[in-house]
């Protein structure tokens, strides 16, 4: 399973200082000429501060999308110690079901490991999860009810002697415990270290 996240930023909804608090150009000339000489300096200065803002921005937006890759596993990855998701928490075990070690979707820890960033570009970041080693990652994750297919395998009875257990079909219910997807938690954080990310550039 996996989850595309915008990597592009919408610009309306990030405030860019152009200029440093209290930073204010002024020009006062008691003649034409040197209004003029001092309108040509203030260009020049003007140009060379566009410049150096448009450079801080430019490097700020490129490297919004590592930032929302990394928030985002961080996020994601936080679930399985916090067990909730968006605030809501995960439904704990039933009473008839209760493994002797490990925590709610963690014993061998591999479905957390698997876990990782796929890809990062500027229109966009790809997380997933799961994969031909943890094949249950989608089930967990949105929950399951239906049947599957146990396949045959061998027990041990109470008494210690093996037997087998031919191939067979059970009902089975798995509760949503999710630990990926759409989040505002996550939009909040990722708003938040984006704004920290512009803020860091431009104080540069």
């Amino acid at each position: 399973m996996g989850l595309i996240l915008p990597g592009a930023v919408d610009s309306q909804t990030l405030q860019i200082p152009l200029a440093p608090p209290g930073c204010w150009i002024r020009v006062v000339s008691p003649s034409g000429q040197d209004f003029d000489a001092n309108i040509t300096i203030l260009k020049r200065k003007t140009m060379d501060f566009s410049k150096e803002l448009e450079q801080k921005v430019k490097e700020a937006i490129e490297a919004v999308p590592e930032a929302v890759a990394s928030t985002a596993k961080r996020y994601f990855l936080e679930r399985f110690a916090e067990k909730a998701f968006d605030g809501e928490p995960w439904q704990t075990w039933s009473k008839r079901y209760r493994p002797g070690r490990g925590t709610l979707l963690v014993q061998s820890g591999a479905l957390r490991k698997s876990i990782d960033i796929d890809e990062i570009s500027a229109r966009r970041v790809v997380i997933t999860a799961g994969g031909d080693r943890v094949p249950y990652a989608r089930a967990h994750n949105e929950g399951f009810s239906g049947s599957v297919v146990v396949r045959s395998h061998e027990r041990v009875s109470r008494k210690g002697k093996p037997y087998v257990v031919k191939q067979h079909a059970r009902k089975m219910l798995i509760p949503r415990r999710r630990f990926m997807g759409e989040s505002r938690e996550l939009e909040t954080l990722i708003k938040k270290d984006v704004e920290q990310l512009f803020k860091n550039a431009m104080e540069r």
